[in-house]
């Protein structure tokens, strides 16, 4: 006897698509915790060195810190004129930026 249900009506399909306006929003947000984080080891490595803390360790990280605000800030920049594409390939493209700076100037 059947009541109407049936294993196929019970699987829904769903279709998972991410609009470039998300991609944006999701590339901007990462830059920002990487901002974050960078700005973060600065106070552990002053933590860690405690009075052999120098300003040229910090330089570094602080270098790091300004690329990633600066391609932030433009990803944000073009976010709000609806360039939602370039937005998120900027934000993208900040991240291998970011490793190649700390492997050539702090170290693998």
């Amino acid at each position: 006897m059947s009541i109407g249900f049936s294993a196929r009506s019970a699987v829904r399909g769903y279709n998972f698509h991410v609009t470039k306006e998300r991609w944006a929003q999701v590339g901007i947000t990462i830059e920002f915790l990487i901002v974050v984080r960078t700005l973060g080891e600065f106070f552990r490595l002053m933590h860690v060195h405690g009075a052999n803390f120098s300003t040229a360790v910090a330089a570094l990280y602080v270098g790091g810190a300004l690329i990633a605000t600066c391609s932030c800030w433009i990803a944000v920049f073009f976010y709000f004129f609806r360039r939602y594409t370039l937005s998120a390939s900027i934000a993208l493209a900040a991240i291998p930026i970011l490793v190649v700076y700390k492997i050539a100037m702090i170290g693998w």
